[in-house]
């Protein structure tokens, strides 16, 4: 989907409405600090539904491959993004339910009017990344490399500090 979906999502929910589509990564410009680049695209699938006391609420699911950056070594990490929530849609201003607070409960989201649909979605992919991503051990063999290298040169130091030193006076 290339234009931006809105949607009254109360409306959408009771409805028991459905919307699929697909976000180029480009296009989530929120996101564009935690990535290597914007090459690729999300597949989302939004469903209206009811739970057991009847509310409304959105189920959300996210699929797709994103290129982080691994914060050991700089270089490309691929990530794939699988999110799958639920969400207890209210109007704006409804007094909370104690139940609400349970960890356990569906976060709540509040509305009023239309909805962005890719706001939504970049908010929930957003959440679920993790806060320094990186290869697993062992695996960033560039920054290995690298410091094994810097390791085998002579010290800079160290060349400067025979340099101050006095020759050694010769012996007859």
């Amino acid at each position: 989907m290339s234009a931006a979906a809105l949607i009254d999502g109360l409306e959408f929910a009771h409805a028991l409405q459905e919307l699929h589509g697909t976000l180029t990564v480009a296009s989530l410009q929120r996101l564009e600090d935690v990535l290597f680049d914007t090459q690729g695209s999300l597949d989302y699938e939004l469903r209206g539904a009811r739970d057991e006391r009847n509310r409304p609420r959105l189920e959300l699911k996210v699929e797709g491959p994103l290129h982080l950056q691994c914060q050991r070594c700089l270089a490309r990490l691929d990530y794939e993004v699988e999110v799958s929530g639920t969400l207890l849609v209210v109007p704006k201003g409804t007094p909370i339910d104690e139940d609400m607070d349970d960890p356990e409960a569906p976060d709540v989201l509040e509305v009023e009017g239309e909805l962005d649909v890719e706001a939504l979605v970049e908010d929930e992919v957003l959440l679920s990344l993790p806060l320094a991503p990186r290869h697993p051990e062992g695996q960033c063999l560039n920054r290995v490399a690298q410091t094994e290298a810097a390791a085998e040169r002579p010290n800079a130091f160290a060349q400067l500090a025979a340099l101050k030193r006095p020759p050694p006076p010769n012996k007859r």
